[in-house]
């Protein structure tokens, strides 16, 4: 399952839609609910193909996601809570979590602008330490996207200004669209790397 969750994760099309879940800055109880509506659909779709797949009722089905959708809710708040050394790899705590929405570590495994991350599990580490994406760190890191902020970190990407700016600006993330929105900063940043011999010129 940890495969699916990653895949938003390693595809660009899917990271320009599923990206507008990690712009968030301020991480709170509502963030696990801030998506966009086609990566809620796609994810949806896999979840319960697995869900057929391996025998679960629908009644069961229900529960199931209500459960969970409960505990992503308090994964995602803005609270300094973990479980302690052992009880961080048996169930996914908010500092858990909160290191997979980190600006960097949360979403780039091989450096700035690379995709990837730590941290995907949804309910249980093991997962995450079975595919050696675990990351217990202590800290409580700045939560969003790199490219989101001002240069010379970022390059000032828009991930949307209410539900429907949020829905469009994703769609054209998904189709490498939306950078056209802000060409000076992107090639601003794009010589500022070639400079550091980050990238190609």
């Amino acid at each position: 399952m940890i495969t699916g969750i990653t895949a938003s994760h390693q595809f660009n099309w899917w990271w320009g839609l599923h990206s507008l879940h990690h712009s968030q800055r301020n991480m709170n109880l509502w963030s696990d609910d801030r998506n966009h509506l086609l990566d809620d659909f796609i994810r949806g779709i896999y979840m319960g193909l697995i869900a057929i797949v391996i025998g679960v009722e629908p009644g069961q089905y229900i529960l199931l996601v209500t459960v969970s959708q409960m505990v992503q809710s308090l994964q995602h708040a803005n609270v300094r809570i973990h479980f302690g050394a052992i009880g961080e790899r048996l169930l996914v705590s908010p500092r858990f979590h909160r290191t997979h929405h980190a600006i960097s570590i949360g979403h780039e495994t091989n450096g700035t602008g690379t995709l990837g991350g730590h941290n995907f599990a949804v309910l249980f580490p093991g997962w995450d330490i079975l595919f050696g994406t675990a990351l217990f760190g202590k800290e409580f890191a700045m939560t969003g996207i790199r490219d989101q902020l001002p240069s010379p970190e970022g390059s000032g990407r828009e991930y949307g200004q209410g539900f429907w700016s949020q829905q469009w600006l994703g769609l054209k993330r998904m189709f490498g669209r939306d950078r056209q929105q802000y060409p000076r900063q992107e090639q601003k940043l794009r010589r500022e790397r070639a400079q550091q011999g980050q990238i190609d010129a």
